[in-house]
């Protein structure tokens, strides 16, 4: 099995040094949401809903600058308020129906080139028949979405994702001063993170010239690993209101979130206790951990606290399915990817014609004379120079006659 303290402390130690200045500045990115919107439309309430601080209470000064609320119909010093507001939020009351107001308000927004979303609130309050919403054009193009600005979930569940595609470079910043917005940028980035994990992990498993023969996890897969969950880690922290260097003290944490616990846990849960490390469990493996990993801190930033035994065997059992799949996907992927063999072009297939050999003619010997000595044309039965007669005997050799 893998070396399970060296991953741990490979996370500690990466979240002590590694370089947080950019996610530091990317946390305190200055913002502003407009909520604009007739009296009686909600502003305040989607206000302190968002800022989840009790409704009728005073707003805090420093959530105010990041919420302001704007009247119609609008004044001139409202429109050089917006035109530096990263979002335009439009409230209209649901059970109004006349949007004289707002329409002209919407043509008017329009030219600042601002994002915009349109929100029908009170929509608890319509009668089921007649929450159909109609009308985009009038909008301008601008996302409408229904919303009960007092009810928490709701708005978590509709008004906070619109967000977050709209205003993505502000994401840290948002959930970090409006605490409405941090589980769902922590689900979000728990699981980018470990399918970023897991894709190096099928990356880095085939090309091993033997992969996973002895560990699940090399050197190096060890030290990518936790270099991705070390600023996952700090990104939670600031995202649910830690200082900005909470990372220097990791004594708390440690103690909390025991790392090779968890991540022993989760081997036994997804490949078993007698494991046969093969790709898809390297990459099951790294997944799987890494949401349990930032799940655990998760939740002591959020709380202090950690999961619980049964906790930690209810997440494990929950992910399992999910990270074979995800597993499967990977490494589908990463091998669809990898550079086909080259394959040598076939000869074309030549028409061989054999031609005779040419019979060449066949020497004829030429004998000698045993009177005179002299040659005779060959076949000559007697000489053509005395007239004696030639015996067979009287022929030369091949080999004589070759050397004539």
């Amino acid at each position: 099995m893998a070396d399970w303290e060296a991953l741990a402390e490979g996370l500690w130690e990466a979240l002590a040094e590694f370089d947080v200045d950019a996610i530091q500045a990317e946390a305190e990115k200055d913002f502003r949401l407009a909520l604009i919107g007739a009296s009686g439309s909600g502003k305040t309430a989607l206000a302190c809903t968002l800022a989840a601080e009790p409704a009728g209470e005073c707003m805090p000064v420093e959530l105010e600058r990041h919420l302001a609320e704007y009247g119609l119909p609008l004044s001139v010093e409202d429109i050089g308020d917006l035109e530096s507001a990263a979002l335009l939020i439009l409230l209209l009351d649901a059970t109004k129906g006349n949007y004289v107001q707002e329409v002209a308000a919407a043509d008017y927004l329009s030219y600042l080139g601002r994002p915009m979303l349109v929100c029908y609130n009170k929509m608890d309050m319509v009668p089921v028949e007649t929450r159909l919403i109609h009308g985009q054009a009038r909008w301008r193009g601008a996302e409408i979405m229904p919303l009960m600005a007092i009810q928490a979930d709701t708005v978590r569940e509709l008004l906070v994702p619109a967000v977050l595609e709209v205003l993505p470079e502000h994401a840290l910043t948002l959930a970090r001063h409006l605490p409405l917005f941090r589980d769902t940028l922590a689900d979000r980035l728990v699981e980018r993170t470990a399918r970023v994990n897991a894709t190096y992990a099928s990356a880095s498993g085939l090309a091993e010239t033997v992969p996973l023969l002895r560990v699940s996890l090399s050197a190096e897969d060890i030290r990518m690993l936790s270099a991705n969950q070390a600023t996952m880690a700090y990104r939670l922290g600031l995202a649910y209101g830690l200082p900005l260097d909470w990372h220097r003290d990791l004594s708390s944490l440690r103690s909390a979130v025991e790392a090779d616990r968890l991540w022993q846990h989760v081997a036994r849960r997804v490949v078993g206790v007698i494991p046969l490390w093969r790709l898809d469990s390297k990459v099951a493996l790294a997944y799987s951990g890494t949401v349990v990993m930032g799940r655990a801190i998760q939740m002591w930033c959020d709380t202090g606290q950690t999961l619980s035994d049964a906790a930690l065997r209810e997440l494990c059992r929950e992910i399992a399915a999910q990270s074979q799949a995800t597993s499967r996907d990977l490494v589908a992927k990463a091998r669809d990817a990898l550079p086909a063999p080259r394959v040598k072009p076939a000869r074309p297939r030549r028409l061989k014609v054999r031609l005779p050999r040419p019979r060449l003619p066949r020497r004829r010997l030429r004998p000698d004379c045993p009177a005179c000595g002299r040659k005779n044309p060959p076949g000559a039965a007697f000489c053509a120079f005395c007239g004696v007669a030639l015996g067979k005997g009287d022929r030369p050799s091949e080999e004589q006659a070759a050397g004539d």
